[in-house]
């Protein structure tokens, strides 16, 4: 009596199982319900994208430079995309992180017209929204440093290549170097040229010194900024001496 109370519960188990699993197959595709969402999938891709700002100029591109694959990877890392995965099991009942794809929505004649509106409508609201002091501003090798004065922007937690970095300085000098110094992140490096000593690296503050002004100059390009604090709306003045 004892097993035959145990097969029971065993068969009535799987009669619910199987009722459960006929039910999900029969209403995933049922008319008048919506498609089942994808499941988000990271984007697959090279594991470093080719970043432009990398790219030197034409005066320093003879000078080599060992690339620090942890620092451009957080470089990268500033921007995100989500695509759906194609193939993947859907089982009943499972928690799924799912995507949708908006793009879907339009007729493709109307995709083109309606991603132009889109454009210009964020355009329009760029324009309200930034003023004067939110463009690039590079002052002048006066110093002799020339370094952004207002106009650069990082997102909180993230990291930047520092624009406008150069050291104007006369020829001749046996060594050239620049501090800098930040109060709300740090400083690095994207990629090392040989023959610059560096100091600092990942810290508030950066010693960049060499025999070689183009040298020198080259490894200015190069040049991060990670910010260490999560405050909206906040600017960090930093120090430079060159």
């Amino acid at each position: 009596m004892r097993l035959g109370r145990r097969a029971l519960c065993v068969l009535v188990l799987l009669l619910v199982c199987a009722s459960l699993g006929l039910l999900y197959v029969r209403t995933r595709d049922a008319p008048g319900l919506p498609a089942p969402l994808a499941l988000w999938a990271p984007l697959q891709g090279p594991p470093r994208p080719e970043l432009p700002d990398l790219v030197p100029e034409p005066r320093y591109a003879h000078i080599p430079v060992r690339i620090k694959e942890q620092v451009v990877e957080l470089l990268s890392g500033n921007n995100c995309s989500c695509e759906s995965s194609v193939g993947s099991l859907h089982l009943p009942f499972q928690r799924q992180v799912q995507a949708i794809d908006f793009t879907k929505a339009f007729d493709p004649k109307e995709l083109k017209a309606a991603s132009a509106s889109r454009e210009q409508e964020f355009q329009a609201f760029l324009s309200r929204s930034q003023s004067a002091a939110d463009q690039l501003l590079v002052a002048p090798a006066n110093s002799p440093l020339q370094y952004p004065l207002q106009g650069v922007e990082v997102q909180p937690l993230r990291s930047i290549l520092v624009p406008g970095l150069s050291l104007q300085a006369a020829s001749g000098q046996e060594v050239y170097q620049v501090n800098l110094t930040a109060s709300l992140g740090t400083w690095d490096v994207a990629g090392e040229v040989t023959g610059v000593t560096l100091t600092g690296e990942g810290q508030p503050d950066l010693t960049l010194a060499s025999s070689g002004l183009d040298l020198l100059n080259r490894q200015l390009q190069l040049v991060t900024y990670s910010s260490t604090s999560y405050q909206a709306n906040t600017a960090d003045t930093g120090v430079r001496h060159g």
